[in-house]
């Protein structure tokens, strides 16, 4: 088992989280919510001892951690061969490792391979191939499913749903808590929540559970405003002595009925920052592929690709890793020339292209020369545009690479929206970005009045966003479905 007692964690002298207590053991697999920058994964990396703990207890009964960070790179390897050599250097763990290959389904993978080439979902699965060598009981997976394809997401489900031992997973894909958590732990108010079930179930439970607060707190104050008359009334009395009895027994009351256990008023957490501006007519044309075909060297990526999009038509594009979905988006926003055919955005028709990595950010400039940058605005506007955000005028004085990969990508996805476009071209714009930040951006598309073209593998996302074309990229075509 693994158990926590009352840890607390400060970061630059203010409070991160506060008196975190849970156990998990039993085969649960619990999944760890919350807002961007609240403290899920440094609460993860003082589990597994590169985090200091300001306060509280760890303690591990007989039990083997597997941890997969957010972020990983394979660097320091050329190919997949490489790789598997550095996990062997014990060659009694020969026959465990192709045991474990042929799980995730690597066996096939070539030795010869170069590892960057490989898609996300296989780097993942190169990654948990290392961890399980190490047969661990409890996996810690720090938002395991930012880049995984549709295939990916489902293989992954399963794998989580046969472990066999227990799991905490940083998550924000709510389907995928769907399909495999049986608990959900959220960070809020700065401490650990704990309901039973799927996301589903926390919904509903966390509904009931802010009712039955405001319930409370309304109570709370109708009780400290008839003592606050009480002692208004005590003021009153001309006799001194009865008047300090009287004083002092509504204090009593005032301090055992009121301020001991003094309720605060729950605010629910969620981002205003973010609104998709710009409209287009019913029937205007917005993009034509036609005939679109591209290749690297003699290799076939996409073949005779063609469609339209009219309006204010809304499509999902959809295919597993390397289908060649980033290379449509480069060619429609003229960042690739196709080896034949034609993609054209329609005449006058304001684009924007949301890409989905965070490469590009300059990692090294504090967040107000970004702003200031991106957008022009003067410092006290800067902190108003990230206060809507819910950052804090602390975050102005951090570098880009201070943030939290969720932090950057809810940053620049606001920074995006103030921009006006007929068409929203969006190349996962979800990844990394907490459950509030989501649901932000899919009211703003909902009110949205132009085109959208969305390649997501976030299944609640899409069906929220209401997609009304659906297009699968497969063995280098397009199926409208």
């Amino acid at each position: 088992m693994l158990k926590i007692k009352n840890l607390t964690k400060y970061i630059r002298g203010d409070v991160l989280f506060k008196e975190v207590s849970f156990t998990i053991g039993n085969k649960q697999r619990v999944a760890l919510i919350g807002p961007n920058g609240c403290g899920k994964s440094t609460l993860m990396k003082m589990i597994i001892g590169i985090e200091e703990i300001d306060d509280g207890q760890i303690m591990l009964e007989k039990e083997v951690i597997g941890y997969l960070p957010q972020e990983f790179s394979f660097d320091e390897y050329k190919t997949v061969g490489d790789y598997f050599d550095s996990l062997i250097a014990d060659k009694t763990k020969q026959h465990l490792l192709e045991k474990i290959l042929s799980r995730l389904g690597l066996q096939q993978l070539s030795r010869n391979h170069p590892i960057n080439s490989s898609s996300e979902g296989q780097k993942m699965k190169l990654k948990l191939a290392q961890i399980l060598l190490n047969q661990p009981t409890i996996l810690l997976l720090d938002e395991p499913t930012n880049h995984l394809d549709i295939d990916g997401l489902l293989w992954f489900e399963k794998f989580i749903n046969e472990f066999d031992g227990s799991v905490l997973m940083i998550s924000h894909d709510r389907a995928f808590m769907n399909h495999t958590a049986t608990h959900i732990y959220e960070i809020d108010e700065y401490k650990l929540h704990m309901f039973v079930g799927n996301y589903s179930d926390y919904v509903n439970q966390k509904e009931t559970w802010i009712e039955h607060r405001d319930r409370m707190y309304k109570a709370q104050e109708r009780k400290r405003s008839q003592l606050e008359q009480l002692m208004e009334n005590a003021q009153k009395i001309k006799d001194g002595k009865k008047r300090g009895k009287a004083l002092r027994a509504a204090e009593k009351r005032m301090e055992r009925e009121v301020t001991t256990n003094e309720i605060n008023q729950y605010e629910r957490y969620g981002i205003d920052g973010i609104d998709f501006t710009g409209q287009t007519h019913k029937d205007k044309l917005i993009l034509r592929v036609d005939h679109l075909s591209h290749q690297y060297g003699n290799h076939d990526v996409l073949k005779e690709v063609s469609f339209e999009i009219r309006g204010t038509e809304r499509v999902w594009l959809f295919g597993r890793n390397g289908a060649g979905k980033s290379t449509l988006l480069n060619i429609i926003t003229k960042h690739l020339h196709p080896t034949n055919g034609k993609a054209e955005i329609g005449l006058n028709v304001r684009w924007g292209y949301f890409q989905q990595n965070q490469k590009h950010l300059p990692t090294d400039v504090r967040v107000d020369a970004y702003i200031h940058k991106e957008l022009s605005l003067q410092p006290y506007q800067a902190l108003n545009f990230l206060q809507k955000l819910n950052f804090t005028d602390d975050h102005m004085k951090r570098t880009l690479g201070q943030l939290s990969p969720g932090e950057r990508a809810r940053l620049t996805i606001a920074i995006f929206t103030t921009k006006e476009f007929d068409f929203l071209i969006l190349d996962e714009p979800t990844n990394h970005l907490d459950i509030w930040t989501k649901q932000a951006i899919e009211e703003a598309l909902q009110e949205y009045k132009g085109a959208l073209l969305l390649v997501s593998h976030d299944r609640y996302f899409v069906k929220n966003v209401a997609v009304e074309k659906i297009m699968n990229l497969s063995d280098q075509k397009l199926k409208i479905l």
